[in-house]
C-alpha cells in the first residue's frame, strides 16, 4: 500500500509539473480575464478597454394617418436622430393600425437608415382595411449604429417647388420641383419626400420618388403625382420637400467618401 502510494504521488507531482511547464501563458486573445486585465481581453497590460457610447435613441416627433382614396390609407412618421456623431445604418420598423376599439387590423413592416442629427420622413402608403383606422403605433426594432470618424453631409437642395390640380388628362395632382447635387460627388440614388399640409398643418398626402444617377452639380426636375383624389377640398399651404441619400450603402457612397474605417459599428436594441 505504501508503494502504491509512492507512485501515486510521483505520478501527481510529474503531471503537476508538465502542467505549469507547458500550459499557455496569459494573454490579451485567450478570452479570459487574467495578468491584471480590466476586462476580458482588454486594459492592464492590453489594449484599452473599448467604452461603449452613450447613444440616444431615435425620437419619433409627429404620426399621422392620411385617407389616400376609397378604403385606402397612407402613414406618415417623422423621426429625429438626436445623436450628432453617430447615424443609424440600419433599422428596422412596423406600422401598427388599429380600430376605435384597440384592434390591430393592419400592419406595415419596413427598415431604413438616419443619418447624424437627421429628421426624416418614413411613409407607408396603400394600406387598405375594411375599417378606418383611428390610431396609428411605430415601432423600431434593432438598431445599428455607426460612429462617424468624418462626416461630410450630402448638399442637395431643393426649389422651385410648384403644385397644381390636374385638369386634363389622367391622375389628380401633381407636384414639380427642382434638385440640384452641390456635393462633391456623384450619387446612384437620392430619395425625395414630399408632404403636402393644409392650413392647420395636417398632412393631406404624402408621395416619396427616387432619381438615379445624379451627378455633381447636376440639376434634376423631379415629379410627384397622385392619381387618386384627396379625401376632401382642401388648399394646399405648405409644402415640404426633402432630399436624402444613404450614405451607408456601398455602392451609393463608401466607395465615394472613403474606406469603411470611417466607421465604428455597435447593435443596439430600439425600443
Amino acid at each position: 500500500m505504501v508503494i502504491i502510494l509512492v507512485y501515486i504521488t510521483i505520478a501527481s507531482a510529474i503531471g503537476t509539473a508538465f502542467y505549469f511547464l507547458f500550459r499557455a501563458k496569459p494573454n490579451c486573445t485567450d478570452g479570459k480575464k487574467n495578468q491584471g486585465e480590466e476586462n476580458i481581453d482588454c486594459g492592464g497590460p492590453c489594449p484599452k478597454c473599448e467604452i461603449l457610447p452613450q447613444i440616444e435613441n431615435l425620437v419619433v416627433s409627429e404620426k399621422n394617418i392620411i385617407q389616400a382614396g376609397a378604403s385606402k390609407y397612407d402613414a406618415l412618421v417623422k423621426i429625429q436622430n438626436p445623436n450628432s456623431l453617430f447615424g443609424a445604418a440600419n433599422f428596422e420598423y412596423s406600422f401598427d393600425f388599429f380600430d376605435e376599439n384597440g384592434q390591430l387590423i393592419g400592419k406595415k413592416e419596413g427598415a431604413s437608415f438616419a443619418l447624424p442629427a437627421e429628421t426624416k420622413y418614413i411613409f407607408a402608403f396603400n394600406t387598405t382595411e375594411e375599417k378606418e383606422p383611428q390610431r396609428l403605433d411605430f415601432r423600431i426594432k434593432t438598431v445599428k449604429w455607426q460612429k462617424f470618424l468624418e462626416y461630410e453631409e450630402p448638399d442637395i437642395p431643393v426649389f422651385q417647388k410648384e403644385f397644381d390640380l390636374i385638369s386634363s388628362g389622367s391622375g389628380f395632382a401633381e407636384l414639380k420641383a427642382k434638385i440640384r447635387n452641390r456635393s462633391n460627388y456623384n450619387f446612384k440614388r437620392i430619395t425625395t419626400r414630399a408632404v403636402l399640409r393644409d392650413l392647420q398643418g395636417k398632412p393631406v398626402a404624402v408621395n416619396e420618388t427616387n432619381n438615379n444617377d445624379v451627378t455633381t452639380n447636376e440639376e434634376r426636375e423631379i415629379i410627384f403625382r397622385w392619381n387618386d383624389p384627396f379625401s376632401k377640398d382642401i388648399d394646399v399651404q405648405r409644402i415640404e420637400v426633402d432630399a436624402e441619400v444613404n450614405v451607408f450603402d456601398d455602392e451609393n457612397f463608401m466607395r465615394k467618401y472613403g474606406s469603411p474605417d470611417q466607421y465604428e459599428s455597435y447593435d443596439i436594441n430600439g425600443r
